[in-house]
């Protein structure tokens, strides 16, 4: 294999995009446009979307000199984190899974439930590079963890969301670096 600079990638063309659906909602196929149940979560954060995967991993050692002589994967996570710079409805809902809005006269409420409540949906990210393009299809996942959200004057309101993928995920890409024989 030879190197080659049209191989390098830096996604985050205006086209990129993280949307979301209700838990199964039909993926495009191939790399058609989302349908109308896939929801945009707008503008992402400069610090894009950072892709995951962490194996859990044990360790058996040998009585002679405590050499590491097997190790086995016993499991594997992978996770999707990004920063949302837009406060919409589809933000505040993945924000504070389970609550219920309102809006009346221009006015919304939102009630927040007071425990946990679990929100599988399906997650489409769409990453371009001029005219190259790679999809993450997700079935289930979940948001796990996020940030504090501060409000000041002196900076953005940002969400921050680290998505778990809870089970297999598809990547689709037109990638001609990436095609096999």
């Amino acid at each position: 294999m030879t190197k080659s600079l049209a191989n390098i990638r830096i996604y985050g063309d205006e086209t990129s995009l993280v949307s979301v659906a209700p838990l199964g909602t039909t993926f495009p196929v191939g790399l058609a446009a989302p349908g109308v149940d896939f929801e945009e979560l707008g503008w992402i954060s400069e610090d894009g979307v950072a892709i995951n995967r962490t194996k859990d991993v044990s360790k058996f050692k040998a009585w002679q000199g405590g050499a590491t002589v097997r190790q086995k994967v016993v499991g594997v996570e992978d996770t999707f984190k990004f920063q949302c710079l837009e406060e919409t409805a589809v933000t505040l809902g993945l924000y504070y899974p389970g609550s219920a809005s309102t809006t009346t006269a221009g006015v919304t409420t939102i009630q927040v439930p007071a425990g946990a409540v679990a929100d599988e949906r399906a997650w489409l990210l769409d990453f371009f590079d001029g005219d190259v393009q790679k999809r993450y299809n997700l079935p289930r996942g979940e948001v796990g963890e996020t940030a504090e959200v501060v409000h000041k004057s002196t900076d953005m309101t940002i969400y921050e969301f680290t998505v778990t993928s809870l089970g297999a995920f598809t990547i689709i890409t037109d990638n001609p670096a990436a095609a096999t024989a």
